[in-house]
């Protein structure tokens, strides 16, 4: 659906590979939400635009907007995956 290898969603679940602007938009479409969607509640630290590596607090990004319960706790999976293959 977002047009990626089941391996390559392994590698973005492991944070071995980084999920491109691109396939950020192709899965906001398969969710029917708009990009920015993933980056409601950020901080934006001084000036415009996000800082360089700004930390995220826990829980700032909101699934509420997905109504089916089963995506959103699969997509909360993923996030949690990703951030703890950061500190690889």
């Amino acid at each position: 659906m977002i047009g990626v290898t089941y391996q390559q969603i392994q590698k973005y679940e492991t944070g071995a590979n980084r999920i491109s602007a691109a396939t950020l938009f192709r899965i906001a479409a398969a969710f029917n939400v708009a990009p920015a969607f993933f980056f409601e509640g950020l901080a934006t630290g001084e000036g415009e635009g996000a800082a360089p590596g700004a930390e995220v607090a826990a829980g700032a990004i909101s699934l509420d907007g997905i109504a089916d319960q089963d995506v959103r706790e699969k997509l909360r999976a993923l996030i949690v995956s990703l951030d703890e293959g950061r500190d690889r």
